[in-house]
């Protein structure tokens, strides 16, 4: 399941950069996005398992964020330096910084989204004590 769509990008990145990202490697931002969403669905899968019945507003934002900045950084080196204040890319690599501290979080257990959640224990860690039944039995002598 895709959890954002190719037009989910052009939010975070200007429609001109992804043509020109599709125009050096066809296909690019689709193969993006289907690798995206397979790892955040396997970082997700023991505490929120699918199929989901809808893709919640906040994990097409992470997807699409992620997808618009490794499309971006597929054709460019420019998004991943900051060298000057008036770096056109400094704002996506906010987005994107935001983006994965949130999956963090979701996974994490710190932050949930609107679905069953399966295996909640992970978040709350507690301990047991568990000690084995004695070898020799003392009580009858």
């Amino acid at each position: 399941m895709l959890l954002c769509t190719p037009s989910d990008l052009s939010d975070y990145l200007l429609q001109g950069y992804l043509d020109a990202c599709e125009e050096q490697n066809p296909g690019l931002a689709e193969r993006t996005i289907a690798a995206v969403s397979g790892e955040i669905a396997d970082l997700l899968a023991y505490r929120y398992p699918g199929p989901w019945p809808r893709v919640p507003d906040i994990i097409r934002y992470i997807a699409a964020v992620i997808s618009a900045y490794r499309t971006a950084e597929a054709t460019t080196t420019l998004v991943t330096t900051e060298g000057a204040t008036d770096n056109e890319w400094i704002p996506l690599q906010k987005e994107w910084k935001r983006a994965t501290e949130i999956l963090d979080e979701i996974a994490g257990g710190k932050r949930k989204i609107p679905l069953v959640e399966e295996n909640a224990d992970r978040e709350d860690a507690s301990v047991a004590v568990i000690a084995p039944r004695p070898f020799f039995d003392f009580r009858g002598f």
